[in-house]
């Protein structure tokens, strides 16, 4: 993906567009400004759930299931081995 991104960036480039001026352009800007809002206001939704979820099953269930496979693997041999 990131190689794709570098080749965009080189042929963008090469056919005269600079990023840069593009991003810095206040149509694009009062775009973006726009677009992030939505984000936000979507976010102050369902961040409630997401949290919840995450302190239910991640931290909750995975978590314990994880400390609980941990604790029964056999301890790891410092010794050097016998050749």
């Amino acid at each position: 993906m990131i190689i794709v991104i570098i080749i965009a960036l080189i042929i963008l480039g090469y056919f005269g567009f600079n990023i840069v001026d593009v991003l810095n352009s206040p149509n694009v800007q009062a775009n973006l400004n726009w677009a992030w809002n939505i984000v936000l206001i979507i976010w102050s939704y369902i961040s409630a759930p997401i949290v919840w979820l995450w302190n239910t099953f991640v931290v909750g269930i995975l978590w314990n299931l994880i400390q609980a496979g941990l604790n029964q693997m056999p301890p790891i041999s410092t010794s050097t081995p016998i050749v």
